[in-house]
């Protein structure tokens, strides 16, 4: 494995020194004397580790520090200095410094540092190749975003990941609640272990306990002579992600306090408890605060859950990631339904943009998938959209929008039904001649459609449906 460092020094010498003495072939070493020199070269290159000099022509290496790592939150940093001391060490730990030499110590010592950052950095490179192994195994969806919100979230996401803290994720049905759980999951150390997943609103009441702690054998008539095994045992030692909590009943709620408070549990018809090594991720598409003030809900089973929360916002609000998400599912449905679908037109891109989407991601896959199901061509139009019968009832203003008119101010002329001419003739363009498209994208009856055809003199299409 080859790793690139950086020599950040304003003496010139020093970085040669320092140069010489860590180069080998397992690393190409870079130097700089100026801090805008470096941060040029660190976004040139993927810098793993960075040679910090504490004093800087002036300049405080603290702040320098603490500037890089905001930008380039994965490199590991060593401070080395002439003028070292306890406290400014302990300041540079505490902002996000590996480790603190100072210039005088031995080569050896120096050496020693550097491979020991090295060896803890060649750990995590490892750690993150084998966890991207086991989510292309797995063929784990893609989190495609290009929306600021989100991309804050998933950061705070990954920071989660790290920890062993209950989550809990909220937002509306379909922005991909379940998705999110899994990506925790395949980024926290837990990765390579059992990711087991609940949706407490899809179980009958009667049969939740059971399935989430599993029984002994004769524990109720009809048990399993063997007994069975729980969700909970399942995901010892990986995550259980607990989708829609707000429908556990509120017996099942104490329960379930129990074991996140103990990791014990019950399996039904036991006597003796059962421990597990798990970590819990819930969530909901309700106000579990609204829920408590109405009793539904354990406040103290709240308290518990809401220890990291994560929302996630409506499509709605992430405008950004409409288009980015449409062709990542139309890459998708191409090689589901072998077609050859290489993009979409501007007229389908603006009902995409302006379309409501309350259905959020899952909605708007449903749409592409639709489409891409009867499509013939290498290219979505807006009216494949109405083809599907996929078209919400509030898209007057979509489709006046997409129907843009360029109407001469000609004296003498009626502007109002040159409008409507012309808006006819637009839809029919748009739905390919086809007159049911057309009026259900103008929003009339089709006898009415007829009725103007007739009125403005406009012949009837060639292909008739």
């Amino acid at each position: 494995m080859r790793f690139k460092i950086l020599i950040l020094d304003d003496e010139e010498l020093v970085c040669k020194s320092l140069k010489r003495l860590i180069q080998d072939s397992e690393k190409e070493v870079f130097i700089a004397t100026r801090v805008d020199q470096a941060e040029a070269l660190l976004q040139q290159h993927r810098i793993d580790l960075l040679l910090l000099d504490y004093k800087l022509d002036g300049i405080d290496g603290l702040h320098v520090l603490e500037n890089f790592l905001e930008q380039f939150p994965d490199l590991a940093v060593i401070m080395i200095t002439a003028y070292g001391n306890v406290e400014t060490a302990v300041k540079a730990m505490k902002l996000g410094a590996y480790d603190f030499i100072q210039k005088k110590e031995q080569p050896a010592f120096i050496r020693f540092t550097i491979e020991r950052a090295l060896d803890n950095l060649r750990l995590r490179k490892e750690v993150e190749e084998l966890q991207a192994a086991f989510q292309q195994e797995r063929q784990l969806p893609q989190i495609i975003s290009a929306c600021p919100t989100m991309k804050r979230m998933l950061e705070m996401a990954r920071e989660f990941a790290q920890t062993d803290t209950t989550i809990l994720i909220t937002g509306e049905t379909g922005t991909g609640k379940n998705l999110i759980a899994q990506y925790i999951h395949y980024n926290s150390p837990r990765f390579d272990k059992s990711f087991v997943s609940l949706n407490c609103g899809a179980i009958p009441a009667p049969l939740m306990e059971s399935e989430l702690f599993g029984y002994e054998k004769g524990a109720f008539t009809g048990a399993d002579q063997k007994g069975k095994m729980g969700l909970l045992e399942r995901a010892d030692g990986g995550t259980l992600f607990l989708d829609e909590i707000s429908e556990l009943s509120l017996d099942l709620q104490t329960k379930l306090l129990h074991v996140l408070e103990t990791r014990e549990f019950y399996r039904v018809g036991a006597v003796h408890s059962t421990r597990v090594d798990v970590r819990f991720i819930a969530a909901t598409n309700s106000d579990l605060r609204q829920l408590v003030e109405e009793k539904k809900f354990r406040l103290d089973l709240y308290y518990r859950l809401n220890v990291a929360t994560l929302n996630i916002p409506p499509l709605r609000e992430r405008k950004e990631d409409i288009l980015p998400l449409t062709k990542y599912f139309i890459e998708h449905f191409n090689r589901k339904f072998h077609k050859q679908v290489s993009g979409i037109s501007e007229a389908a891109e603006h009902f995409l943009l302006t379309a409501p989407w309350k259905g959020n991601v899952r909605e708007l896959r449903n749409y592409i998938e639709r489409a891409m199901l009867l499509k013939k061509g290498n290219r979505i139009d807006v009216e494949d959209f109405w083809g599907t019968g996929m078209y919400p009832a509030e898209t007057s203003s979509e489709v006046e929008s997409a129907l843009t008119l360029h109407l001469p101010l000609t004296p003498g002329k009626n502007l109002f039904h040159e409008a409507q001419k012309k808006l006819v003739e637009k839809a029919l363009e748009l739905a390919e001649g086809n007159i049911s498209r057309a009026a259900r994208l103008l929003g009339i009856p089709r006898t009415t459609l007829n009725y103007y055809l007739q009125r403005f003199r406009i012949p009837r299409p060639s292909r008739m449906e």
